[in-house]
């Protein structure tokens, strides 16, 4: 009999209401943080001088039944299961038929799988699909795109007065649906002012291509997404419009999803028509396989019992939200490119005026290492124009001349450099009051002063060569060793820049998050998206004195103008993965490849064990003896491979990746909100907790070591 052992205290997790997702704090240096505690009475604004002394904040002992809670977890039996109930075992078969439904009958110019997303600029429009319509989420998994719902109530003109920037889409997309397509074709119908022969069904198709050459640019791609009867299908078939057709038997949320993971080639198209079907035959149907990108499944599929990861990851996030270690979260696990849990948890902030969405963005902080400047340098280092292993003054010429001429790239990348843990340099800008030098900032912009470093405050546009130079002239650590220390990667962008041609964002936007679709991660994320859509991090009461909202949590980062190596970097957890899914398929995805497989092996390994440092190049690895018997934490948790990596971020984000297991965790929270003295995530054991259910639940190689 299979018992669970940790039943007991789920039970009283379940009592209190559960919001948010899995949370994983991050640290920085503690000379950083030494050097913003004792500047915490600091006055910033002579407006504002009250306003700004620090508050020390106590620890608040844990609730004893949070304690329990956490305290009970780790000695859990958690295994994956080799038994599904009868009634998951259902939602397997109908998942199955659903897929087995989805049939494609053209793809003129192998239009499908949809491939090169960086070309692709998309409107879909959907017809009868309902008023609450899941297709654009799942769209947006993989591409961002325009929406265009035609209502039952639908007026022919208002219909083409919604399509915007009508010569901007290369590609259509239309969802239409059976039950409701007739409804609305009959309102159509009615509200034309002219008689005609037609019938409602063939009213609406007559409308539908009238869009095409009306409203769209010559060469528009056409996708016919149709979700009905045999008869319905026979008849929209007849279109020599669509470019590719995509059909099944009726409209579910399953068949939605599995539709758009087929269309980009998440999963493999293999069904056959069943039937005659108009001018096609039974056992038509064109077949095309997967191009590995990140697919959606049920937990089931992969031998994971998704009620008990349900439970446990419920309610270990549940103990983070009541305790408030973090206001809301997203969370995201993946096993051999399978997304089989993605839940987003909890609030914006503590008002709970705003869930938290799936593709809310977050400030990802220390994890922008991993996923800027370190992809962009290996990218240029397949090019032939970056070499790790020589000095960094080879690359920033800068540094000749000074203490750190003999600098190693790779030592820099490893924190190995004798760089110092932190500077402060936001308190070199502002006087012995705490007012800001009027020298650096103007409250408004104005020439020469237009780097934004918040909503109401811009810094001198040559400050960067002032931090440049802070970093230059600093002192070095007596001994090389081990030492987190953002300062060098503050410099990769302008290396980036120096080495491409072109700037730091242009090249990773071209060469790596549009061709994967990953449209939210970004830099200045206010510029681009609602406002609405990003997740606050800090009340900043110590240097900005407002709420932080696009506009990145690092100090250093938003000296640099909000783009910097060190953080900076916005998104959410979906497009997280995609970066750290490549990395897993050793530098492919989408069936194109990114960064050279040895590249990346050499930069996801430790380098310096010898030494006592666990990093690779820019990536965090595991405590160095975290595969033999120690009595002391284990780093991140004890059931990771030698071979995992990842990375944290200060604002409460978490990354990791593990080859070995083919395992991925992705975890994003605001735990800064709406003060960075919240430590509790660490206190909490949130992160080893929850990377401990997922391997012991999902992994492959033996969790006791």
């Amino acid at each position: 009999m299979y018992k669970y052992i940790f039943f007991p205290f789920l039970l009283l997790l379940f009592t209190a209401p559960m919001f948010g997702q899995k949370n994983v704090s991050t640290t920085k240096s503690t000379t950083t943080k030494s050097a913003i505690t004792k500047s915490a009475s600091t006055k910033i604004s002579s407006t504002k001088a009250n306003a700004t002394k620090r508050k020390t904040v106590k620890a608040v002992p844990l609730k004893a039944k949070a304690v329990r809670v956490i305290s009970k977890i780790p000695a859990a039996k958690i295994s994956s299961v080799s038994y599904i109930s009868p009634e998951r075992n259902n939602r397997l078969v109908q998942r199955d038929q659903a897929k087995n439904s989805l049939v494609i009958l053209k793809n003129n110019s192998h239009l499908l799988p949809l491939n090169r997303l960086d070309t692709l600029k998309i409107i879909v429009v959907s017809i009868g699909m309902g008023e609450v319509n899941p297709m654009p989420q799942m769209i947006s998994r993989y591409i961002k795109a325009d929406y265009l719902n035609i209502a039952p109530n639908a007026k022919i003109e208002s219909i083409h007065k919604q399509i915007p920037k009508s010569a901007f889409y290369n590609l259509l997309i239309f969802a239409i649906n059976e039950k409701n397509s007739k409804k609305i074709a009959k309102q159509i119908n009615e509200n034309r002012s002219e008689s005609n022969s037609y019938g409602v069904e063939e009213q609406l198709m007559l409308e539908v291509e009238n869009l095409l050459p009306g409203d769209f640019a010559r060469g528009t791609k056409v996708v016919y997404m149709l979700f009905g009867s045999p008869a319905f299908i026979s008849r929209w078939s007849l279109s020599d419009r669509s470019s590719a057709l995509l059909t099944t038997e009726k409209l579910d949320f399953d068949r939605i999803d599995l539709s758009t993971q087929l269309m980009f080639g998440a999963i493999n198209s293999n069904a056959k028509l069943p039937f005659d079907l108009g001018k096609y035959k039974k056992g038509d149907g064109i077949s095309y396989p997967a191009i590995d990108r990140l697919s959606y499944v049920l937990p089931e599929e992969l031998g994971i019992d998704s009620i008990k990861l349900s439970s446990i990851m419920d309610s270990l996030i549940g103990v983070g939200l009541r305790e408030k270690a973090f206001p809301g979260c997203q969370m995201l696990l993946a096993k051999k490119g399978k997304v089989f849990y993605q839940k987003s948890y909890g609030f914006h902030t503590y008002d709970r005026s705003q869930p938290v969405r799936d593709d809310d963005i977050y400030d990802l902080a220390s994890v922008t290492k991993i996923l800027g400047p370190v992809p962009a340098l290996m990218i240029l280092a397949d090019q032939k124009k970056f070499v790790v292993t020589k000095k960094m003054s080879e690359y920033w010429p800068d540094w000749k001349g000074s203490n750190k001429e003999g600098i190693l790239v790779s030592d820099l990348l490893s924190h190995q450099a004798r760089l110092r843990p932190g500077v402060v340099l936001w308190q070199k800008t502002v006087d012995q009051s705490g007012n800001y030098n009027p020298e650096y900032y103007a409250f408004h912009p104005t020439s020469g002063y237009d780097l934004r470093v918040s909503k109401n405050l811009y810094l001198i546009d040559s400050y960067p060569d002032t931090v440049y130079k802070i970093i230059r002239d600093s002192p070095l650590l007596k001994t090389q060793k081990y030492a987190y220390s953002d300062l060098g990667f503050v410099l990769l962008p302008k290396v980036i820049e120096n080495l491409s041609g072109e700037s730091y964002e242009a090249f990773l936007r071209k060469k790596l998050y549009s061709k994967l679709g990953a449209s939210t991660l970004m830099y200045h994320p206010y510029l681009f998206e609602p406002i609405s859509k990003i997740v606050p991090t800090e009340n900043d009461q110590l240097f900005r004195h407002e709420v932080l909202q696009g506009f990145v949590h690092d100090e250093t980062a938003a000296l640099m103008g909000g783009i910097s190596g060190n953080a900076g970097l916005f998104g959410s957890a979906g497009d997280v993965a995609k970066v750290m899914q490549l990395y897993l398929q050793e530098g492919e995805y989408g069936k194109e490849r990114y960064i050279a497989a040895e590249t990346l092996k050499n930069w996801t390994s430790s380098h310096f064990q010898k030494t006592n440092n666990r990093r690779g190049y820019g990536f965090d690895k595991p405590g160095i003896y975290n595969s033999r018997p120690s009595g002391t934490e284990k780093y991140p948790a004890t059931v990771v491979s030698d071979q995992s990596y990842g990375h944290s971020g200060y604002t409460g984000t978490f990354v990791w990746a593990d080859p070995a297991n083919n395992l991925l965790f992705v975890f994003l929270s605001n735990r800064v909100f709406p003060d960075r003295d919240n430590h509790l995530i660490n206190r909490l054991r949130l992160r080893p907790l929850l990377l401990e259910t997922l391997f012991k639940l999902a992994g492959d190689k033996p969790t006791d070591r």
